[in-house]
């Protein structure tokens, strides 16, 4: 459990333990913790970790091929020449490759280690297309590296577009939350009214964990539908395909 759930849950209890004492609802200790540690979990913003790893590998590519223009260097020359433009998302994994490089490693050894470095199907396809690339001579890797930064680009064209889908589900996921917080708010404000005493009960407090936990299964749902599809890698670790 990490620092900041830790710091959530002990709020939430004693926000829960608050809300008790003056409604007289005891389902709200539960209530208070169960909210401050899922909610963030349920309606955070999905990690753009693979969207911002395409378009900087096509920012990368564009690089290469820029500066493989001129004809006169291989593809180590133009890793190398390119090493402190690469963006800051690559900056450590090309500084490996380029050390790797200078040494014994082949081109397609030290290529295999950077894709397992990055650890993503995309970064695999990058690094099949670059070790054929390597293989051109000095005209052919331009237009090679081109080829390689556009459809970069038409992957992250389609990256935005599936994520402006899986949106949908975690808007519906905030109106289901405002339309439950206010009717629980109007629950609250509304405990000493003698309409409120059933949930006072051992039943009534079952029967509000019940429609609490419906609620729950829903957001979790929602959630699932919600999750971007991890491909799995093309290459595996310690091999070429």
């Amino acid at each position: 459990m990490s620092k900041t759930t830790r710091t959530n849950f002990v709020i939430g209890l004693v926000l829960g333990t608050l809300a008790t004492a003056i409604t007289g609802f005891p389902v709200m200790v539960l209530l208070g913790p169960a909210a401050m540690v899922g909610l963030p979990a349920l309606l955070g913003k999905p990690s753009t970790h693979e969207r911002d790893l395409v378009l900087a590998l096509e920012t990368w590519a564009r690089s290469l091929s820029s500066t493989a223009e001129t004809g006169v260097f291989t593809l180590r020359e133009v890793i190398t020449i390119t090493q402190g433009s690469a963006p800051p998302m690559l900056q450590k994994p090309v500084n490996r490759l380029v050390a790797r490089l200078s040494t014994t490693w082949s081109t397609a050894d030290a290529l295999h280690a950077f894709a397992d470095d990055l650890d993503s199907i995309y970064s695999d396809e990058v690094v099949i297309y670059l070790i054929q690339a390597a293989e051109f001579n000095a005209g052919g890797l331009s237009v090679a590296l081109t080829s390689v930064a556009d459809n970069l680009s038409s992957q992250a064209k389609q990256k935005l577009e599936t994520e402006a889908e899986l949106a949908k589900p975690r808007q519906t996921m905030i109106t289901m939350t405002a339309i439950m917080g206010l009717a629980l708010a109007w629950i609250l404000l509304s405990a000493s009214s003698p309409q409120m005493q059933f949930f006072r009960t051992p039943v009534g407090a079952v029967a509000l964990m019940v429609v609490l936990g419906v609620f729950l299964l829903l957001m979790i749902w929602a959630k699932v539908l919600a999750r971007p599809v991890v491909l799995p890698r093309i290459l595996q670790h310690g091999e070429l395909s």
